[in-house]
């Protein structure tokens, strides 16, 4: 009804208490990364909101990504920008842990 405000409880820990979310997915980064075959590309990382992907430096000019599982929400948003098509969601995080 138009003009009612609606009552909703609360309470302070509620308010406080840190939002914890079940995490369905995780990006997964294959070996046709153009940065682990030597060519310089961090789009994946420039585009991840939650900063979940690093590059580490290996030999030969090479860089090997890793994915924070802690940080990475399993938005997608490192999916489009990728030139190889190197990333994809995995269905559950324990399927990530075989790869």
């Amino acid at each position: 009804m138009k003009g009612e405000a609606m009552e909703t409880r609360l309470s302070r820990r509620a308010l406080f208490a840190r939002q914890t979310q079940a995490q369905s997915a995780l990006a997964i980064i294959s070996a046709s990364c153009l940065a682990e075959n030597g060519a310089y590309c961090r789009t994946c990382a420039d585009a991840c909101p939650e900063g979940a992907i690093r590059f580490h430096l290996q030999p030969r000019g090479r860089a090997r990504a890793d994915v924070n599982a802690d940080r990475c929400t399993g938005c997608g948003d490192c999916l489009p920008p990728c030139p190889a098509n190197a990333i994809r969601l995995s269905g559950t995080v324990e399927e990530t842990h075989g790869q």
